[in-house]
């Protein structure tokens, strides 16, 4: 006896109906495999920041030392009861206290200017990923671009009245053009070339001790060079014998000179075109960007 027709089509299409759902199932399945395993990284978006400058400022030349008198009244060249004593005298014993291992001495003021942040993107950088560079352009023996100055923010902080030393991995002057002026000028003998610390040039100085990741009114201030300014006491301290008889050279009294022995601030002829000189902002983490490029000739000139 034949069977219905109709009762095997209804099975036959029952069937086909479970293997469809089944395969439906599985490319469901692998499709969402192939989107998981295909998904796209986002690419890090580039940190900016905004600055403004301030000019015509005049601050006291931090961690140089020899730039800074004890506190208090003094005529010079000092007396005999000044420079006699134990230890080093009462100008010397004030001075290794207030100025080399303290910051509460008279600092000699320089001219100076600020570069502040007043914004910035995302509000996480760390300072220790932004690097800054002072490039000299001239013509020089060393070819035609010169770093004077390069390091991270973070190696170069200075909380004014605060820090006494530099951190270990400072960075120290180099050459702009044919200048070296990482070289104690006056005095070999004390500090090789390119050993001048960065505070000869400027520092950073963090809006607070909280200091890992940049903020907006976070300043780097550069000394501006003043044709011999700030005032040395080099000489007084050699005659307080804090530092031998040679160091001051011959010629000069025991008196406080126009500063000799190191250099202080940005040259002069940065000032002379918009391309003589450059500092840039860099930031080196993912994407590397230079966050600024400021011309130095845009920062107010040195009073000569």
């Amino acid at each position: 006896m034949r069977r219905p027709r109709g009762h095997f089509r209804r099975g036959r299409r029952a069937i086909n109906e479970v293997i469809g759902a089944v395969l439906m199932v599985a490319l469901t399945m692998v499709a969402g495999v192939i989107l998981w395993s295909f998904h796209v990284n986002q690419t890090p978006v580039a940190p900016t920041i905004r600055f403004s400058i301030t000019t015509s400022e005049s601050v006291p030349a931090w961690g140089d030392p020899t730039d800074c008198q004890p506190v208090g009244t003094w005529t010079y060249p000092l007396n005999a009861t000044e420079l006699a004593g134990n230890g080093y005298g009462e100008w010397g014993n004030l001075w290794y206290n207030q100025c080399l291992n303290g910051v509460s001495g008279a600092f000699s003021p320089i001219n100076a200017t600020d570069i502040t942040i007043t914004s910035h993107t995302p509000a996480n950088i760390p300072i220790a990923d932004i690097t800054l560079q002072f490039v000299c352009n001239n013509a020089s023996s060393l070819g035609g671009r010169t770093v004077m100055l390069s390091g991270s923010l973070a190696s170069m902080i200075w909380f004014p009245g605060v820090t006494t030393q530099a951190a270990p991995n400072a960075p120290h002057l180099g050459y702009c053009g044919n200048f070296d002026a990482g070289n104690w000028s006056g005095v070999p003998d004390l500090l090789p070339a390119n050993g001048a610390l960065y505070n000869r040039f400027g520092m950073f100085e963090p809006l607070s001790q909280n200091f890992s990741q940049l903020a907006n009114g976070d300043t780097f201030v550069v000394y501006l060079h003043e044709g011999g300014w700030p005032i040395t006491y080099l000489c007084v301290a050699v005659d307080a014998g804090l530092y031998s008889s040679w160091d001051c050279p011959s010629g000069l009294a025991h008196t406080p000179q126009l500063d000799f022995d190191d250099y202080h601030g940005a040259p002069p002829w940065c000032f002379l075109s918009p391309t003589a000189c450059v500092i840039y902002l860099t930031y080196t983490g993912t994407p590397a960007t230079v966050l600024a490029e400021i011309p130095v000739n845009t920062l107010a000139p040195a009073r000569q």
